[in-house]
C-alpha cells in the first residue's frame, strides 16, 4: 500500500506580516525625517518587495485570494516604488507629483481591501490596512499639495502603527500554529 503522507502547507501570512511590519516601520523612520533613503530602498526592494511576492505567490498556492493579493500586491507596491525611488527618482522633473500619483493609487488598492478585510474576522489585518490607508493619504497630501512634514509626521506615526500591528499579528499566528507542549511525567 503507498505511503499516503499528507504535507499540509504553513500558513504564509505569519511571514508576509513579518516582511510588512518591518518595511513599513523603515519607510516611516523615513518619514519622520529619521532615515535616509538607502535602507528604505534595500528593505523596500527585498524585504517588503521580494518577501511579501513570495508570501503572496505561497498563499496562492493554499487557495487564498485575499491574502494573496493583499501580499502579492504590496510586493508589487515595494519593488517598484523602490525601483522608482533608486533609478527614476533623481531624474523626474517633479518628483512630489510622481509620489502623488504613486500614493494615491494605491491608496485605492488599501482602501477596496480595506473594504474587503471586513469580511475575513480578522481584525488585525482591518486595522493594519486602515492604518496604511492613512499613511498612503497623508503621503498624498504632503506630496500633492506640499503640506510639509507635519502631513509626513502623521503618515509615519500611522505607519509604525500599521507595523506593530503586524508584528503582532504574525506572533500570533506563528504561536497559534504551534503544538501545545506537554510537560512530561
Amino acid at each position: 500500500m503507498p505511503d499516503e503522507t499528507r504535507v499540509v502547507a504553513a500558513n504564509p501570512l505569519p511571514f508576509g506580516l513579518l516582511c510588512y511590519g518591518a518595511s513599513v516601520f523603515i519607510l516611516s523612520g523615513f518619514l519622520w525625517g529619521k532615515l535616509q533613503p538607502q535602507p528604505a530602498v534595500g528593505y523596500a526592494l527585498f524585504t517588503g518587495g521580494l518577501g511579501m511576492f513570495l508570501a503572496g505567490i505561497w498563499a496562492n498556492r493554499g487557495g487564498n485570494t485575499f491574502a494573496t493579493t493583499v501580499l502579492a500586491g504590496y510586493g508589487a507596491f515595494w519593488s517598484s516604488t523602490a525601483i522608482y525611488i533608486w533609478f527614476f527618482a533623481g531624474k523626474s522633473p517633479d518628483m512630489s507629483a510622481d509620489l502623488a500619483w504613486i500614493t494615491f493609487a494605491w491608496g485605492i488598492f488599501t482602501l477596496y481591501m480595506f473594504a474587503a478585510s471586513l469580511r475575513t474576522g480578522l481584525p488585525a489585518v482591518q486595522l493594519l490596512l486602515g492604518l496604511l490607508f492613512i499613511l498612503f493619504l497623508f503621503v498624498w497630501i504632503a506630496m500633492a499639495f506640499h503640506a510639509g512634514s507635519w502631513a509626513l509626521k502623521i503618515a509615519a506615526i500611522a505607519g509604525i502603527l500599521s507595523a506593530l500591528d503586524a508584528w503582532f499579528e504574525s506572533y500570533r499566528e506563528v504561536m497559534a500554529s504551534l503544538a501545545p507542549v506537554v510537560p512530561g511525567p
